[in-house]
């Protein structure tokens, strides 16, 4: 799998509160892809960072992005 870290053009929908499924104001995830089905991305996200650059907290998810959300992403070496 590669190790991306990808920069959104806009922060994942959260709901605020003690039941949210990850942080509010996520802009940027750390991870590896686990799939590329048509449209979009599937990322096993490890980190999430806000659009000032701090780390949030937040568990392990597999997700799927599409790809009109993705602004860019960094593809890093295995």
């Amino acid at each position: 799998m590669e190790r991306v870290t990808i920069y959104l053009r806009t922060s994942l929908f959260s709901i605020a509160g003690d039941n949210s499924h990850m942080p509010n104001g996520v802009m940027v995830l750390e991870g590896s892809v686990a799939d590329r089905p048509s449209g979009g991305l599937v990322i096993e996200v490890t980190k999430y960072i806000d659009g000032k650059g701090r780390d949030l907290d937040g568990k392990p998810m597999k997700l799927y992005l599409p790809t009109a959300k993705i602004d860019h992403a960094i593809v890093h070496e295995a």
